[in-house]
């Protein structure tokens, strides 16, 4: 067995229509089902609604999942959270597009300018959102599983706040 660390999150919801939190930090044995651990974060809800005059409307449960083995110990030093890659999918049920960015888009998987949509690692990212697992698929806020890809396209996303804290030394 080995111990990870968790969140369970209580939202309240007020007679004044205010919303807040109660965070709860937890371990989680990880030989145990997400069904198990989902019934204790309930249970600890329910504890709260019975001491609470507030309506609880959600709960959410994370765990922190261990580092994928083999991945960096730094950031390469292309790496740059602003500049994006945009993957658009198409969703089961809908109609829309929905986009997930993907920040620090490795420089080798950019070509004249736009996403190389033949690189091995582009397609393994994009096979492993769009396949389901055993256990995990990904679907979109609304709730669709992804159907397929769509396209990509190279972003920027600013960072003004940690932009603003970076200091840089300018050679003479």
């Amino acid at each position: 067995m080995t111990t990870r660390h968790g969140l369970v999150s209580i939202q309240l919801l007020d007679a004044l229509g205010v919303t807040s939190s109660m965070s709860l930090n937890v371990s989680v044995d990880d030989t145990k089902t997400i069904a198990q651990a989902l019934t204790e974060a309930t249970n600890y809800a329910s504890k709260a609604d019975g001491i609470s005059d507030s309506q609880i409307t959600k709960v959410t449960f994370k765990c922190n999942a261990p580092l994928p083995s083999g991945s960096k110990a730094t950031p390469a030093s292309t790496a740059e959270n602003e500049r994006t890659g945009l993957a658009n999918f198409a969703q089961v049920g809908s109609t829309y597009k929905f986009g997930i960015d993907l920040p620090s888009i490795k420089d080798a998987a950019i070509v004249n300018g736009k996403i190389d949509l033949t690189n091995v690692d582009w397609q393994a990212w994009i096979n492993a959102l769009i396949l389901a697992g055993t256990a995990l698929s990904v679907e979109t806020t609304g709730l669709h599983l992804l159907s397929s890809f769509l396209d990509a396209l190279l972003t920027f996303r600013k960072h003004r706040r940690a932009e603003s804290r970076r200091s840089f030394e300018v050679a003479p």
